[in-house]
Formats: structure tokens, C-alpha cells, sequence
């Protein structure tokens, strides 16, 4: 790794931990800088504001949890386990991170709009590959045969909600809580099961 990638992965580390010790607003740059080992200057060289600071933040979050979801959901097995051991493997990241995610949910109501426009960008940008996966679950009868678009959003904003509920009030991990609710949809997949042959 070069100088200058090494020195900015530095104040992105830095920075995350600031954010998540002392809230976005309360963070100060020279405290990051400090963190860091760097002067003020540097960060500005890197970052245009403690805004872009937080943006970056969440970018690679964003690109880290979709390649952690692709991971999971290229690997063996039926299509509701794969999309089960996603979940719970993006559950784990947050789960390291729950005082960040804190951060941005409680924080970062100002810069909404652009974390909004990242997560589009990350989801439009592997669309092919969801639309592959959702006609897997459609394909076992796991879901209904509506366009892809909406079940997409169904499960997405379905798992924005969970976050933010965990994120808020939620004391246990949220691995867990993917656990329970995979169980709940396994029970109702087999019950329809049942129902389906007993008719």
C-alpha cells in the first residue's frame, strides 16, 4: 500500500472510531487528525469536509456488506439458506459496529440524502445479480411472483427497518434477531407446504 493510501485508510479508521465514541456533530477534526498521527492539513488534502469524512464512511460500509451479501449468496445450498447465511453475515459485520451505525442513524440527518443516493448507487450497480437471486426464491415458491423491482424493495426496506429498530433500542445482536425472524419464515414456508399437499 502506498503512503497516501495508508495515510488515508488511517484517517477513515480514525475517523469511524471518533464518530462512534463521541457523535458525528461533537467530533472534531483535530481530534481525528490526532488519532490518526496526522496534521489537520492531511485530512483536508483527503477529505473535503467531516461531511465527505462520514460519506466515504458509509460508501465502503455499503460496498463492504455487498460483497459480504455476494459472497454468502454465490456459495452452496437451496436459495433460503444462502439468503439466510447472507443476512447473518452482514448481521455480524453490524453487530461490530453497532456505536457507528448509532452514529448515522441519530446524526446524520443533514447528509440523509446523499447516504440515500450511495445505497441507490450500490443496489443499481448489482441489480443483475439480485434479479438473478429473487427469481431463485421465486423459482422454490418462496416469495410471490411480483416484479422483481418491488419484492427487492419489499426486502430491502423490510431490513433498513430492522437495523434502525436495532440500532435505536435493540440490546441483544441482530444476528440474532435474523435468526428469529428466518424462523418464522421457514415455519410459514413449511405450514403452506402442508397446506398446499393436504388440499
Amino acid at each position: 500500500m502506498n503512503e497516501n493510501l495508508e495515510r488515508r485508510s488511517r484517517i477513515l479508521i480514525a475517523a469511524k472510531d471518533t464518530f462512534a465514541k463521541e457523535g458525528f456533530r461533537n467530533a472534531e477534526v483535530k481530534t481525528i487528525a490526532q488519532v490518526a498521527g496526522v496534521g489537520k492539513a492531511t485530512i483536508y488534502k483527503h477529505f473535503d469536509s467531516k461531511d465527505h469524512l462520514l460519506l466515504t464512511i458509509v460508501e465502503e460500509n455499503f460496498n463492504a456488506m455487498r460483497d459480504i451479501g455476494i459472497a454468502a449468496l454465490i456459495g452452496s445450498g437451496r436459495p433460503l439458506e444462502r439468503f439466510e447465511k447472507t443476512c447473518l453475515a452482514i448481521a455480524s459485520f453490524l453487530d461490530t459496529d453497532k456505536e457507528f451505525s448509532l452514529v448515522v442513524v441519530k446524526e446524520a440527518g443533514e447528509i440523509m440524502t446523499e447516504i440515500e443516493s450511495l445505497y441507490k448507487s450500490v443496489m443499481e450497480e448489482n441489480r443483475p445479480f439480485s434479479d438473478a437471486f429473487i427469481n431463485a426464491l421465486k423459482d422454490e415458491n418462496l416469495i410471490p411472483d411480483i416484479p422483481n423491482s418491488i419484492a427487492l424493495e419489499i426486502m430491502m426496506n423490510l431490513a433498513i427497518g430492522i437495523v434502525y429498530s436495532w440500532t435505536l433500542s435493540g440490546t441483544e445482536p441482530l444476528s440474532n434477531k435474523v435468526t428469529e425472524l428466518f424462523g418464522l419464515w421457514k415455519d410459514q414456508n413449511a405450514l403452506a407446504k402442508s397446506t398446499s399437499k393436504n388440499n
